[in-house]
């Protein structure tokens, strides 16, 4: 049996999600990256920032390598009283086998995350969204996938 892989598509962020262009392309997680240490994390990454350290974070999930970034309680004040800069907004499946705060090797206030069965976005999940794209000024959204879903495969085989 396989091992549960999480297949991503990215969307780069323009005005408005609603407007976002689609990145045409899958991303297999398991990417080479070279290191970057989380204090030189611009405070207004790019999109391209963004993708780069989720790379990066993924490749050292991969390798059994996590730095476990932003986990101290002196990150929980911060995030606390200044609010949240998330890098990254995910839209990921609730399938508790794939966290994304574990799997891009990120901490508190890195990731805007919205998980929902199947990884599917309707009006609700569009709002938080674009909540995170116009209010957070998030650079980067990520849908998130991964093999053996049971809510997609419900759908795509019309279970009950």
């Amino acid at each position: 049996m396989q091992p549960l892989r999480p297949e991503t598509t990215f969307v780069a962020r323009t005005l408005s999600i609603k407007r976002a262009v689609l990145v045409a392309f899958a991303l297999s997680l398991i990417t080479a990256a070279g290191p970057l240490s989380a204090s030189e994390e611009p405070s207004s990454p790019s999109a391209a920032d963004a993708l780069r350290w989720l790379k990066e974070g993924n490749q050292r999930f991969v390798s059994q390598t996590a730095e476990h970034p932003h986990q101290t309680r002196e990150r929980r004040e911060h995030t606390a009283a200044a609010g949240q800069k998330p890098f990254a907004a995910l839209l990921s499946c609730s399938d508790s086998r794939v966290p994304p705060e574990m799997i891009f090797d990120r901490g508190i206030g890195d990731l805007f995350v919205m998980r929902v069965a199947g990884n599917i976005a309707d009006e609700d999940e569009i709002g938080t969204a674009e909540y995170a794209a116009e209010h957070l000024h998030t650079p980067l959204l990520v849908v998130m996938g991964h093999t053996r879903c049971g809510a997609v495969t419900a759908a795509a085989t019309r279970a009950e």
